[in-house]
């Protein structure tokens, strides 16, 4: 049977193997390994030439009235439309405040490798719109957004792609049509308004639920069948969130940031705060991106990217910095360090900040996951040099060598048998007319509720395996007509997520809402402090089994659960939840569709 995949695969616009090119270097450290098939890509990539990019925030076009870059077409004129919830949004989502913005799908050229070896990569990212309606150059990571909690936000997005896309900003708590569903796409040449409301879900007695206002989210490409490779050439891009707890915390200066600069205006720009994201790719000796379109078990780059740049630096005050770091690869998990070993604070997981902040030396981070981490380098003299590195091993796309709880492990005790230096950090003196941050692991950060199992409603089980040389749930693969699971709006539902596809690593990712893990059913552990609180992605080592819990709020209709080993849901390890007035224990036909 011909599916979508297969045709796109025979078409000319996605030639297996083709479209784009990777490959093999030699490290001063320990090499990333990979498949022989690469071993004709570049090499000698030299280390700490970049400077690491950093995202400037983007200013809204406007605020209040529709911009001129809209061209004079209202909200919704466009051929995939707006989110319903835009025209029938109650009063306490302060319409009167929106910011506009639009932003382009399109092509372009990066120096992902250093100036020095004179290539330049052609990829597919993200381009701002100018006040007059035409678009700046494409960028990966993408524009970078700071949104206010209370503070709605709509974003036209035009496809200037020869492929379809469907952007999906991953760790919010979006209406069905904003989401990113890998099935609501924007055509070539078309648009869709993304109309992101930032309003917190409420509880039971219609207060806003302020346990669950997210922090680090990040946005890419999410259409069905193409989000690996569209990931792969540069798709993604960083937003994080803001609301009065967190920025109460950066003027009383117990995050890091400018007091009166980082916590006010409407991008809250701060030197002290910044997204680090992950990335791997392997290079074709002309410097393009090389991607197999015909591998469904996962991509590993042995080139390794912070902020798309290969093995950059960055200069760090002596000072108290808040990194967010972002698993931005389709398929490497690593476990992160300082190189001299030295403690670092982790605050928060994936969108949400802990109640209080975990000493610790190490973390993992797997594809689609967020670690919020302060590091301070004020402990350095400067002059110093400090490197982050990855300590784990992973040399297929099965997943990295050892355990779940092994990965997890916030100690590092001996000598690491690999090591692989991703970014080098040069300390200078810090700025005396801003005080260093105080927080200390004692600092109370945003509060946490737990769901009960008194209050569960469905419990379902969800087993996540390999069929056919393809990636399955329940033995069923994607199919976007049927919601297979329907949750009552305003329910807990406590799910079962079990890894039975031998030696491979699956990233669990759940939208629309965060979840709360239970307990692990392999082992019988509760969950480390790292996962005691809310999350979006549950990793699922081998063989592994774990409880989570979910309260469904605010949005009716269709949204997505599946492996954040980007190739593994384009085939098709992917579900589809559906959140309506009356639930159901069994799977449904979906009610609600945004082409």
């Amino acid at each position: 049977m011909k599916t979508r995949r297969s045709l796109l695969k025979t078409s000319a616009g996605v030639a297996a193997g083709s479209v784009f090119h990777i490959g093999s270097t030699a490290h001063a450290d320990s090499p990333l390994k990979v498949d022989s098939q690469f071993d004709g890509s570049v090499q000698n990539v030299p280390r700490w030439e970049n400077s690491l990019p950093v995202p400037v925030p983007v200013r809204p076009l406007s605020v209040r009235q529709i911009p001129a870059a809209y061209g004079g077409k209202p909200v919704g004129a466009v051929f995939h439309g707006v989110a319903p919830e835009y025209f029938t949004a109650p009063a306490g989502w302060n319409m009167q405040s929106t910011q506009f913005h639009a932003m382009a799908a399109k092509a372009g050229e990066s120096f992902i490798l250093p100036r020095s070896m004179g290539l330049k990569t052609p990829i597919w990212g993200y381009a701002m719109a100018r006040p007059d309606g035409t678009f700046g150059d494409a960028i990966s990571p993408g524009p970078h957004y700071r949104f206010r909690t209370g503070v709605p936000v709509l974003v036209r997005t035009t496809n200037q792609l020869p492929e379809e896309i469907s952007t999906h900003l991953h760790g919010g708590h979006w209406p069905s049509h904003s989401d990113g569903h890998a099935s609501f796409l924007v055509l070539p040449g078309e648009s869709r308004d993304y109309f992101y409301p930032n309003c917190l879900p409420l509880r039971k007695d219609g207060t806003p639920d302020i346990t669950e206002s997210p922090s680090s989210m990040w946005y890419h490409d999410h259409a069905a069948d193409l989000t690996a490779s569209h990931v792969a050439r540069g798709m993604a891009g960083t937003t994080a969130g803001f609301d009065d707890l967190e920025l109460g915390l950066i003027k009383r200066n117990v995050l890091p940031g400018i007091p009166g600069q980082s916590d006010e205006n409407t991008i809250y720009n701060n030197p002290y705060d910044l997204f680090l994201a992950l990335g791997d790719r392997v290079f074709h000796p002309t410097g393009t991106i090389w991607y197999d379109t015909n591998n469904n078990n996962g991509y590993l780059g042995n080139v390794e990217t912070v902020n798309g740049a290969a093995y950059p630096r960055f200069t760090v005050e002596a000072r108290k910095y808040r990194f967010r770091f972002l698993g931005a690869s389709t398929a490497r998990h690593r476990r992160i360090r300082l190189s001299d070993n030295s403690r670092m604070l982790r605050i928060g997981n994936d969108a949400w900040l802990f109640p209080k902040g975990q000493s610790m030396q190490a973390f993992g981070i797997s594809p689609g996951k967020r670690v919020d981490v302060i590091i301070d380098f004020s402990r350095y003299q400067p002059g110093t040099q400090v490197f982050l590195e990855n300590i784990l091993e992973q040399t297929n796309e099965r997943g990295p060598e050892g355990s779940l709880e092994q990965i997890g492990d916030t100690e590092v005790t001996g000598n690491p048998a690999f090591i692989h230096r991703l970014l080098r950090f040069d300390v200078v003196a810090a700025n005396p007319a801003v005080p260093n941050a105080s927080i200390t692991a004692q600092s109370e950060l945003r509060p946490h509720e737990t769901l009960p199992a008194s209050e569960v409603e469905i419990r379902r089980s969800f087993r996540f395996e390999r069929k056919n040389g393809h990636w399955a749930i329940n033995g069923q693969f994607y199919d976007e007509r049927i919601a297979n699971a329907v949750p009552r709006l305003g329910s807990v539902e406590e799910w079962t997520l079990e890894n039975s596809s031998g030696g491979w690593w699956h990233p669990i990712h759940i939208h629309l809402e965060s979840h709360q893990q239970v307990r692990n059913l392999t082992t019988g552990a509760l969950p480390p402090y790292q996962n005691s609180f809310k999350q979006d992605v549950t990793m699922l080592g081998p063989n592994s089994s774990i409880v989570i819990r979910m309260r469904f709020r605010s949005f009716l209709g269709p949204f997505m659960f599946h492996c954040h080993n980007n190739e593994h849901e384009d085939v098709e390890m992917m579900f589809q939840f559906e959140v309506a007035e009356s639930g159901s224990r069994g799977p449904k036909p979906v009610n609600r569709f945004f082409a």
